[in-house]
């Protein structure tokens, strides 16, 4: 039985056996499915009008050490450019590192 999202009408809905969760990519609408019981918990409501509006912590988002991709590569960049600055590494390790994190970011995205 294929059920659509009830937010933007995705037919397309993803399922987490291991948490047993159903989301949805395209708006962030998630729900926890009890298998025992079938109850079901809101996760995140999703935003409607087909995905106009994105929820803040939506299921299912990549994410690098918990922060959203871009801000991984930024941050851990700038704390690279910092420790060279103040000369707490040469620069062949910061490219090296540097060389780190974007292949972090990149597979992380």
């Amino acid at each position: 039985m294929e059920v659509a999202c009830p937010q933007c009408g995705n037919p397309n809905l993803d399922v987490d056996e291991a948490n047993s969760v159903v989301f949805c990519k395209n708006c962030g609408f998630a729900v926890k499915v009890d298998p025992q019981s079938g109850n079901v918990t809101p996760l995140s409501e999703g935003g409607a009008g087909g995905g106009a509006m994105e929820a803040p912590q939506s299921y299912g988002k990549k994410s690098i050490f918990g922060t959203d991709p871009l801000t991984f590569f930024l941050g851990a960049t700038a704390v690279l450019l910092l420790s060279l600055y103040i000369s707490f590494i040469p620069m062949s390790y910061f490219m090296l590192l540097e060389s780190a994190v974007i292949l972090i970011w990149w597979y992380g995205r």
